[in-house]
């Protein structure tokens, strides 16, 4: 027997903000709140589009893969988790690292560096399309 739950709002009972739901295995909960992603976005080749995002009001482009977030409704401190991936640099085939800014991540904003590493330890910043997804709590 199928069912159907229409509803435009969930409300924990215990507590308001918080809503735990039976893993598959039926032995533990989880948190469904904290494991919603708060915000994401996929910026494009150019570095300056974005091309999609959620719960992100800007994206600024600082020069040649250098670029910030800022998110609009803020996290609830500065120690939010960030997931990141960039595609492919063009015909070269080079591994695209996304780099955090040392010491810029804050409630609202945070700044990153687009790049391919080449031989050795040298690094070239470049704009390629990149998505980044920000996981915490929302202030």
């Amino acid at each position: 027997m199928s069912s159907e739950l229409i509803v435009d709002e969930l409300t924990g009972r215990a507590s308001a903000g918080s809503i735990a739901v039976t893993a598959e295995g039926g032995t533990v909960t989880t948190n469904l709140q904290q494991g919603l992603a708060k915000a994401w976005i996929h910026v494009a080749k150019d570095g300056a589009s974005t091309l999609d995002s959620f719960n992100i009001s800007s994206h600024d482009d600082d020069g040649t893969g250098d670029g910030g977030v800022n998110i609009n409704n803020d996290m609830s401190n500065n120690d939010y988790a960030i997931s990141s991936m960039g595609s492919d640099a063009g015909a070269n085939n080079v591994i695209t690292n996304i780099t955090l800014t040392e010491d810029t991540e804050a409630t609202g904003s945070f700044d990153y560096e687009t790049a391919f590493n080449n031989t050795g330890a040298d690094r070239t910043n470049l704009d390629t399309s990149r998505m980044m997804t920000i996981q915490g709590d929302l202030a």
